[in-house]
């Protein structure tokens, strides 16, 4: 099972997930879902995953469908029909956003949140013998034109993490670094965690299979 096979459960048991969700979470799943299959995917994707994996139960058949499916992408989905298949069934709506649910309000959303975790200055990189402009390394724009680096990217005290470099990379996090961060960040349903409160407590190569698992489905 793989990750289209979570989308279509979600497409089976719309009603029953939206049910589950606020008013501004099922508008921003409905966003998401939207960009599947776009230049946006990869964020998409992970921030389904995150919203579903946040607020449905472990035993709901979406959650166990992402649960069981992250690391067995193989072949290639036709993402855009699956997106098709949620948006023209009437499941999802392509109605005009509500409160909140603009696409750009979203990214803004988005934004905020991964700005809002711990993270060091630029002086505080080189501190750590660290380029600030090595493309390994996620570094966030903030709105006040000054720049971030999550902090969890460095062993305590010291340098950058080579398993975080390596899956940077692998995510891309030098074009894209919101994504990068928002799968570090966010809540994983095959890892059962958040991939930055699991390095050095899970196996590097369980969070290099997952995030090439990602990373493949683009």
């Amino acid at each position: 099972m793989t990750v289209e096979d979570a989308i279509a459960a979600l497409r089976e048991h719309w009603d029953d997930v939206v049910s589950r969700l606020d008013a501004g979470r099922a508008q921003e799943l409905r966003a998401m879902i939207a960009e599947i299959g776009g230049t946006g995917h990869a964020r998409a994707i992970t921030r389904i995953t995150e919203l579903l994996t946040e607020e449905l139960p472990p035993a709901h058949p979406v959650r166990r469908a992402l649960a069981r499916g992250y690391l067995y992408a193989a072949a290639r989905p036709d993402w855009l029909v699956l997106r098709e298949g949620l948006l023209t069934a009437g499941q999802v709506p392509a109605a005009a956003p509500g409160p909140g649910g603009d696409p750009g309000e979203i990214l803004a959303e988005v934004t905020a949140r991964l700005l809002r975790a711990p993270a060091l200055t630029e002086d505080e990189v080189r501190l750590r013998g660290a380029d600030p402009a090595d493309p390994s390394l996620i570094r966030l724009d903030r709105p006040d034109g000054g720049r971030q680096w999550p902090s969890f990217q460095f062993a305590p005290g010291t340098g950058p993490l080579p398993v975080v470099q390596a899956v940077n990379e692998m995510l891309g996090a030098a074009t894209d670094p919101l994504g990068a961060a928002d799968w570090w960040l966010g809540a994983n349903a095959w890892l059962d965690g958040r991939p930055s409160e699991l390095v050095g407590s899970v196996p590097d190569e369980l969070l290099v299979r997952a995030a090439r698992a990602v990373a493949e489905e683009v």
